[in-house]
């Protein structure tokens, strides 16, 4: 978390000099909105779908989830045609899915007697990230406003927070009604976890210097679970990755 912070600190220290390089004595940060200029700071925000991939038999996917990312982005220029960005930033990242798998469930809190049945259960995780990406950014020269872009590079995502719930129905019930069990917090999410990123966008100049811009990525988390994060019931080891479909829109200065 030290560094983390530290990175936060270096991000926001580059954004405030970036936003007041006066135009006239360094012609890297040209204040021409028409041009790509040597330096973007910006706000994004979107929605995702996110779907869990199991990478074992003891899971089967299910249906596919609706999340949320946004935050700051920061684009630097690696080249004088400023054609290719470093970019990097901070997101804030929410994501669930569901997975099903088979489970044991203790009726004895209920029940004035010893009773647990094994069920076809449907798990829901939802999982909050501070994302840290670092990558790449293609842009195209503008044409009439218009700048085309293609980007790749790594989320790195720090679990801050998540819970998670189990449904089922019970054995001889109608199984359009559910069972749904409380909320509790989520320790099968590991605390960090690596994924890679591909998009591709499209930026609008407007006065002042601001542009607009919309992106549509794809990424692939390597891996959800920790190693702790098993069947109760079996004691089979939960593996899996996550994809995930981003619709970002943004402003940039």
């Amino acid at each position: 978390m030290k560094k983390l912070t530290f990175f936060i600190i270096i991000v926001s220290y580059c954004s405030l000099v970036v936003a007041n390089q006066p135009a006239a004595n360094n012609s890297a940060f040209s204040s021409n909105s028409n041009e790509n200029r040597g330096a973007f700071f910006g706000l994004s925000f979107g929605p995702t779908v996110d779907w869990f991939a199991p990478t074992t038999d003891e899971l089967s996917r299910n249906a596919a989830k609706v999340g949320f990312i946004g935050g700051v982005n920061l684009d630097l220029s690696l080249t004088r045609g400023r054609t290719v960005y470093f970019s990097t930033g901070l997101l804030f990242r929410y994501l669930q899915g569901e997975l099903s798998f088979i489970s044991q469930h203790d009726f004895s809190s209920i029940i004035p007697m010893d009773t647990a049945l094994v069920l076809s259960t449907v798990r829901t995780y939802q999982t909050m990230y501070l994302t840290v990406p670092t990558g790449v950014k293609f842009r195209t020269s503008p044409s009439k406003g218009f700048v085309f872009l293609g980007k790749l590079g790594l989320y790195h995502n720090f679990k801050v927070g998540g819970e998670q719930f189990d449904k089922f129905s019970l054995i001889g019930e109608d199984p359009d009604y559910f069972v749904t069990t409380k909320k509790v917090k989520n320790n099968d999410a590991a605390i960090f976890a690596e994924s890679v990123y591909v998009g591709l966008g499209f930026e609008y100049a407007l006065g002042n210097n601001a542009r607009i811009f919309a992106n549509v990525d794809y990424s692939c988390q390597f891996y959800y679970f920790s190693n702790k994060a098993k069947n109760d019931f079996t004691g089979a080891q939960f593996k899996s990755m996550v994809h995930s479909l981003h619709i970002v829109f943004g402003f940039k200065f």
